[in-house]
């Protein structure tokens, strides 16, 4: 049986992702702890987009996989990053990712997102 090969190493956890981004936000100062708090309350969803470096006819250039990292919260956490996240900040989050993401994994984020999860009602609430 043969197997499909993969060029790149295999990703970090999403939790040990999403706790180490966590700690190095904290360490950023206090504009970014509340945002760092809610951090941890997500889900991570990658997306790598596979690079075959070893195709016949064309000579050896060793390229990087790109990553879609989407990153989703239940509607509360959503609303507050989207109040406190600005075109800057989302940018920055985005470089955190990217060095923590190990260097020797081959992957660049080529798309971030950050994506809201609407809860169901409970019971008794309409």
């Amino acid at each position: 049986m043969k197997r499909a090969r993969s060029y790149t190493y295999e990703l970090m956890d999403p939790d040990e992702l999403l706790s180490r981004v966590r700690e190095t936000l904290k360490e950023k100062g206090e504009a970014w702890a509340p945002i760092a708090e809610t951090l941890s309350l997500g889900h991570v969803e990658y997306r790598p987009i596979r690079n075959n470096p070893m195709q016949s006819g064309y000579p050896y250039q060793y390229r990087k996989a790109g990553l879609d990292l989407t990153l989703y919260y239940p509607e509360a956490q959503f609303e507050f990053l989207l109040e406190a996240l600005d075109r800057e900040k989302v940018m920055e989050l985005k470089s955190l990712f990217q060095e923590t993401i190990p260097e020797r994994s081959g992957y660049v984020i080529r798309e971030f997102k950050i994506k809201g999860i609407i809860d169901e009602p409970g019971p008794g609430e309409t």
